[in-house]
C-alpha cells in the first residue's frame, strides 16, 4: 500500500489498537488466474513480540484451499468521509479521509479443537457485555455442529502498513471546520479526528 509520510502510523501500540477496535476485515489472496477477497470477522492476537490473526471461512469457500501456499493480504478499515473543498478558507481540492491497515503474513488452517476454541474465542469477545449472552459451551449440540461447515486459519503477521489519512495537511482552521461538519453529519470520524489531534 502506498503510504505518504504524513499518514502513516507507525505507533505499533496504535496500530494495535485500532486492530482491536475494528474486529472484521478483508482476506485477500490470489488463485493463480485472479485475486479472491473474503469479508470476515477476525480476532487480533499479540504475545511475545508477535502478532497474528485467527479467522474462519466457509468450508464451501474455495479461498482456503490454497491460502497456506501463498503470502495473505488482511486489510481492516476503520472510519472515512468525503471532505469537501467547500470546509476549506481557499480554493482546493476535495478529498476523502480514511483509517485503514493493510496485514502481509502466512496463514495456517486450524485443526478441529483450534477452530472450536477460536468460536467460542469470537463468541466471548462480541458477547461478554450482553445480558444474555450468547456462549459457545452453553449452545445445542445440533448448533454446535455447524462448526463442521468452516474452515479456521490463523495468518501470523510479519508486514503491516497503516495510514490514518485525517486532515493532518490542513491548517487549524480548515481542520475545525472539517471536524465540526463531519460532526453535525454524524459521522464517527469527526470523534476520530478530535483524538488524533490532541
Amino acid at each position: 500500500m502506498y503510504v505518504p509520510k504524513l499518514y502513516a502510523v507507525n505507533d505499533a501500540e496504535e496500530v494495535h489498537a485500532f486492530l482491536k477496535a475494528h474486529p472484521f476485515g478483508t482476506v485477500v489472496t490470489h488463485d493463480g488466474q485472479k485475486p479472491i477477497a473474503t469479508h470476515v470477522p477476525l480476532r487480533f492476537h499479540e504475545a511475545d513480540g508477535r502478532i497474528w490473526f485467527t479467522t474462519h471461512v466457509a468450508k464451501n469457500n474455495p479461498q482456503w484451499q490454497t491460502i497456506e501456499d501463498q503470502t495473505v493480504l488482511v486489510i481492516v478499515q476503520g472510519s472515512n468521509a468525503y471532505i469537501s473543498a467547500s470546509l476549506y478558507g481557499h480554493e482546493d481540492v476535495s478529498t476523502w479521509n480514511y483509517q485503514v491497515v493493510h496485514a502481509y503474513g502466512q496463514a495456517t488452517i486450524l485443526n478441529a479443537e483450534q477452530l472450536e476454541e477460536d468460536l467460542a474465542g469470537l463468541l466471548r469477545d462480541h458477547e461478554k457485555e450482553r445480558e444474555n449472552a450468547v456462549i459457545w459451551e452453553e449452545l445445542s449440540e445440533s448448533v454446535q455442529r455447524q462448526k463442521h461447515g468452516v474452515v479456521g486459519f490463523r495468518i501470523d503477521i510479519d508486514e503491516m502498513q497503516a495510514a490514518f489519512k485525517l486532515s493532518q495537511n490542513r491548517n487549524e482552521a480548515d481542520y475545525n471546520r472539517i471536524v465540526s461538519e463531519l460532526e453535525q453529519a454524524g459521522c464517527p470520524l469527526a470523534g476520530v479526528m478530535r483524538e488524533h489531534k490532541k
